[in-house]
């Protein structure tokens, strides 16, 4: 068997090759069309209100104490400032922290290898699975993981490289506040923790000693102060189960345990092929560049086992894994194929396959009835999205684009680059995804239909401020309602000084002190929870009971 040999592509055609694949990828202009989804609706009301002179971050009048300020800052600054819808801004600066964080990573690997191995790395962290799934979301993950990645990759460069700890520990503990006040302690902890693994000459036990690590330290802490004294100050002691992860029961542990190894290498396809490749002993022996690949390894392998043994935590954090495992990629891309490319590449035959079932399955989501397709899938949502002639147009088009990447992958299975194979795999899952995933999710209206029944019950009236009791958050629902939101613990904490309040509950309120009317149909339910829209006005002080056609039963 001959040395597997990689057609060679010139580094601008590799920028471009990475530029188009992040456009595939995440097809900035379709990220706005989903309403809001799941934890969304939270950022998006911290986004809103979200204030320069307040250092609390509120949700609906509530100070939340394990949330951060830099991504509802940002948000904000995108939807006021810029004049984004809110949907849009969240999810485009997840994407954009995407991009800067592949960025880094191909400085990382190239500077420290050659421009295929940061093409390589780079075209890895764009790709998996994991980032095409939850990237997409407006979350502050990505975010997370951008700063944490360059706080250890700056601590590297200046301490390891330059022998400079001072600046090390000035720099990387000053992105790590960056850090703190986007994802809180857990940044913190996944930055800390892999330093009691690093062993010579990585050791930093002696390196506490230099005038930069105090200073670095007053920088971290003075951050965590200014965030956490106005919560100490009101009483709202932040919990140890607030900082990260909630504990689960046993049996649920232990079922993570085993099925955690499975789930991360299904999110990283297509990459779990090479994924491997750093932790391979014959390579590590013939490493060029020893002390990065080992400061990387004990990042990712640290990380890795604390994820791992975490009682409960979010597939998101998974990100924070991608960095240091891309850039190991990257680095030791070239030496692998040398020795395993022709392993290696036999199993493109696979990418083929899906490829060409992922052209299949849009083909034929256009012209198979519904009817027929529901007794193979559970369908919660109409197909009938399919059926425009645009909709047929644009889904053909896909197709075809999904067999010419299958065809492509084929020929280029002997001697073009595996990572350029591997990323046409993954563009052919963007593809699917953004043509048939996202359309078919994009259909699911609850929200915004909820927010719009309150907001038509509302007009008319004079609303100020709409009070919700202790019932379900409802921060999506009620943004879309577009009236101001205050939660309040106990119904009977409304402002005596409002002539006429609006209260979100669900039992009829018991306060006597006002006449109640429901604005809402007496059966309404959202969640399978009854909701009453309640407009309560003061008795008149010669009243002294209800008007019987003013109150209604209640539920």
């Amino acid at each position: 068997m001959g040395v597997y040999q990689e057609k060679m592509i010139p580094r601008w055609a590799g920028i471009l090759v990475l530029a188009l694949a992040f456009l595939v990828l995440f097809e900035p202009w379709f990220l706005g069309v989903r309403e809001l989804f799941r934890e969304e609706g939270f950022y998006a009301v911290l986004a809103a209100e979200f204030s320069p002179d307040s250092p609390v971050v509120t949700a609906h009048g509530v100070a939340i104490r394990n949330a951060y300020p830099l991504y509802p800052a940002l948000t904000a600054l995108l939807n006021r400032g810029l004049g984004l819808e809110m949907e849009l801004a969240l999810r485009l600066l997840s994407v954009i922290m995407v991009a800067a964080s592949a960025v880094v990573v191909y400085i990382a690997a190239a500077s420290e290898r050659s421009s295929r191995a940061g093409l390589a790395a780079a075209a890895m962290y764009l790709g998996t699975n994991l980032m095409l799934e939850k990237a997409v979301d407006g979350d502050p993950a990505t975010m997370n993981a951008f700063l944490l990645l360059a706080a250890q990759l700056l601590f590297f460069q200046f301490g390891v490289r330059r022998t400079n700890w001072s600046m090390g520990w000035i720099w990387s503990l000053a992105l790590l506040s960056l850090g703190f006040l986007c994802g809180g302690f857990k940044v913190v902890l996944l930055f800390v923790f892999p330093m009691f693994f690093f062993r010579r000459p990585l050791s930093v036990k002696s390196k506490f000693r230099k005038a930069g690590f105090p200073v670095g330290i007053a920088i971290l802490a003075v951050t965590i102060l200014l965030w956490g004294l106005p919560h100490w100050l009101t009483g709202r002691v932040v919990q140890p189960e607030a900082l990260w992860f909630s504990w689960i029961p046993l049996s649920d542990y232990l079922l993570k345990l085993l099925y955690f190894p499975f789930d991360f290498a299904l999110r990283l396809l297509p990459w779990t092929l090479i994924a491997w490749i750093p932790f391979c002993v014959a390579l590590q022996a013939l490493d060029e560049t020893p002390i990065l690949s080992r400061y990387l390894r004990t990042l990712a392998i640290s990380t890795l086992a604390l994820l791992w043994l975490l009682p409960d935590n979010d597939p998101r954090d998974l990100i924070f894994l991608l960095g240091p495992l891309s850039i190991l990629v990257g680095i030791n891309y070239e030496l692998a194929m040398r020795r395993y490319g022709n392993r290696l590449r036999k199993a493109l035959v696979l990418c083929e396959y899906f490829l060409i079932a992922a052209a299949v399955a849009i083909g034929a989501g256009c012209f198979v009835p519904e009817d027929f397709l529901s007794n193979f899938m559970s369908l919660s949502l109409s197909s009938g999205f399919s059926d425009s002639f645009h909709y047929r147009l644009f889904a053909m088009f896909a197709a075809a684009l999904l067999l010419l990447l299958a065809i492509y992958v084929h020929c280029g299975r002997k001697s073009r680059a595996l990572w350029l194979m591997l990323l046409c795999t993954s563009m052919g899952m963007g593809i699917f995804f953004w043509t048939v995933l996202q359309p078919y999710r994009a259909q699911e209206r609850e929200k915004r239909d909820f927010g719009a029944e309150i907001a038509n019950r509302l007009r008319g009236e004079s609303v100020q401020t709409l009070y919700k009791s202790n019932i379900l958050d409802l921060y999506g629902e009620l943004y879309y309602a577009g009236v101001k939101v205050r939660k309040l613990q106990e119904p009977f904490r409304l402002p005596a000084e409002e002539k006429t309040v609006y209260l979100l509950g669900t039992e009829f309120p018991q306060m006597p002190d006002r006449v109640w009317v429901n604005l809402l149909p007496a059966d309404y339910s959202y969640r399978k929870h009854r909701l009453g829209l309640w407009k309560g006005e003061l008795r008149r002080p010669e009243s002294g009971e209800f008007s019987p056609e003013a109150e209604p039963a209640a539920p």
